[in-house]
């Protein structure tokens, strides 16, 4: 599927996918032929409709941009591109801490401590300069280049969005690596951090986690627990055993209250060891890791599995930008000395623009081009007082009239599929007539939207109704049984039990994948198609 436009970005492969997002190696392309390789990471689409981690994603975009120090990979950008947003930032040649200690790898004491001491200077300077919490220290967000330097990713964005059951507190971070008050949704402070860096580093001295695991009961289990000793994994950490202890206990009172406590004491235990010696061996280890996962990519290659690639669109594509660093600004800003402009050229009857308009680049670019209307002046002739007061209700019951009878003509054609809060007779399903079913004519599927009162909506048919929420990737489109055709994603859509026929459509390659589904009176499914391997799939979960 790659490469492909996405916004001012061309995508060039995806590097790795989770539960929040996909990250995708990207190339964003500037003035003079200006090219420079970046990482976008693009939010799932289901997040895009979670109003609190909207909120709190781009509150936090200013302070994540501003954020400036050797340690931090920087953020160059986060925004929204065709409804999926999205973070741009710089491409770091290494890997990752999860992926050096995976398959039973783990670090030396001093490779530990020195990682752990590199870790805890960038969150100092976080808590301290900047009043940001990360929330989310884990192996894979620590990153180390191969030349041995440790740098941490996604700064204030959240891992995974977690609904912890009774309370219903929304959550962010990893469960197994968050202290028990960030669990509970309590507020917290830097010695959350500082308890993630203590877990992280017995991760990376034994090669195992010490609380993550599968259910959030068990990682309780293991947290009220004896807590493993640093001493457990290589007998000379036996000096480290009580800081780190403290590190992790329960009670954030009884631990170091800020990073630098905690760094200073891993300092002491590197007393004597040569850090630059540290850091080169670190580097080599990384090399070798890239070197191997190269050959294993080029095998993959040469074996045809790298699925199907398509030619890249031309589709003038613009993004809505919340915050962007000064210095991505200038990357597609024209230099001084630049020649002629690629910029369109205004015809000869149109003004030149003044000496000090404003300059677009990519960086600054709208997510739209505004459209000059021109303004029309409409004259109503008055109407006498008698008359006058007469002509607002006559054009409410018009419009009320006109509303019932079509409501009642769409019905009658779509019995089966009404959006979920659509079961009082005044709901309005705007649904345009089905589509051809998919075949060697592209569809052209049109969107359902939906919009009910509250107060006509009969409670007791509610539960009668199965929900679907359908999910797939930019560019998907979804119809049920020979309903119409809308655009993905649908939150959520009512549904009479019973099989219903799901087919989804993926525009840009024609491909399409179809699943029957088996509902039951009250049932809430979330169905998901995945076009972007090398052969469509759909999953299924309740």
């Amino acid at each position: 599927m790659y490469p492909r436009v996405f916004g001012k970005y061309i995508l060039e492969r995806e590097l790795a996918r989770g539960g929040m997002a996909r990250v995708v190696l990207a190339t964003l392309r500037g003035a003079g032929g200006f090219e420079k390789k970046l990482v976008v990471k693009q939010i799932r689409d289901e997040l895009a409709f979670d109003d609190d981690f909207t909120r709190r994603f781009v509150e936090e975009a200013k302070t994540t941009v501003a954020l400036s120090h050797p340690n931090i990979v920087p953020v160059y950008e986060l925004g929204v591109e065709q409804g999926v947003y999205f973070l741009a930032m710089e491409l770091v040649e290494g890997a990752s801490l999860a992926e050096l200690i995976g398959k039973g790898q783990k670090l030396t004491p001093d490779e530990g401590a020195y990682v752990g001491v590199e870790v805890c200077r960038a969150l100092d300077y976080a808590h301290r300069k900047m009043q940001v919490v990360h929330r989310d220290i884990t192996p894979r967000n620590v990153m180390i280049d191969e030349e041995g330097q440790v740098k941490i990713i996604d700064f204030g964005i959240a891992g995974r969005v977690l609904d912890l059951g009774a309370g219903n507190a929304r959550v962010f971070g990893s469960p197994g690596h968050m202290p028990p008050e960030q669990m509970r949704g309590d507020p917290i402070g830097p010695a959350a951090d500082v308890f993630a860096v203590g877990a992280l580093l017995l991760e990376a001295w034994s090669g195992k986690a010490a609380f993550r695991r599968k259910k959030i009961e068990d990682v309780e289990a293991a947290l009220a627990a004896t807590h493993p000793r640093a001493s457990d994994a290589d007998p000379r950490l036996v000096p480290i055993d009580d800081v780190i202890g403290r590190a992790l206990a329960l009670d954030p009172g009884a631990r170091p209250q800020q990073a630098e406590e905690l760094g200073r004491a891993l300092r002491r235990f590197l007393t004597g060891s040569d850090t630059g010696d540290l850091a080169r061996s670190l580097g080599e280890r990384v090399r070798v890791l890239r070197e191997r996962e190269a050959s294993d990519r080029e095998r993959e290659q040469d074996a045809g599995d790298t699925g199907k690639q398509r030619p890249i669109s031309s589709a003038d594509l613009q993004t809505k930008t919340f915050a962007v660093r000064e210095e991505a600004k200038s990357w597609s800003e024209p230099p001084d000395d630049a020649g002629p402009s690629t910029r369109k050229l205004a015809s000869k009857s149109s003004p030149p623009p003044p000496e000090d308009a404003p300059i677009e680049t990519l960086a600054t670019r709208p997510i739209e081009t505004p459209v000059d209307k021109p303004k029309v002046k409409v004259e109503i002739a008055a109407l006498p007082p008698s008359r006058a007061r007469w002509v607002g209700p006559a054009a409410a019951i018009l419009a009320l009239s006109t509303v019932v009878a079509y409501v009642a003509r769409q019905d009658d054609a779509h019995p089966s599929v009404r959006p979920a809060s659509s079961t009082g007779p005044l709901a309005l399903a705007t649904i345009i007539a089905p589509l051809p079913s998919v075949g060697s004519e592209s569809p052209r599927p049109t969107a359902i939207r939906s919009a009910a009162s509250p107060s006509v909506a009969s409670s007791a048919q509610a539960p009668k109704q199965a929900r679907l929420a359908l999910y797939g990737d930019v560019g998907t489109k979804v119809r049920v049984d020979s309903g119409a055709w809308a655009s993905c994603p649908v939150k959520e859509l009512a549904i009479d039990p019973g099989e219903h026929d799901v087919r989804f459509f993926f525009e840009a390659t024609g491909e399409s994948a179809g699943k029957r589904v088996t509902l039951r009176e009250g049932d809430h499914a979330t169905i998901r198609a995945d076009f972007m391997s090398a052969e469509p799939s759909i999953t299924v979960t309740r």
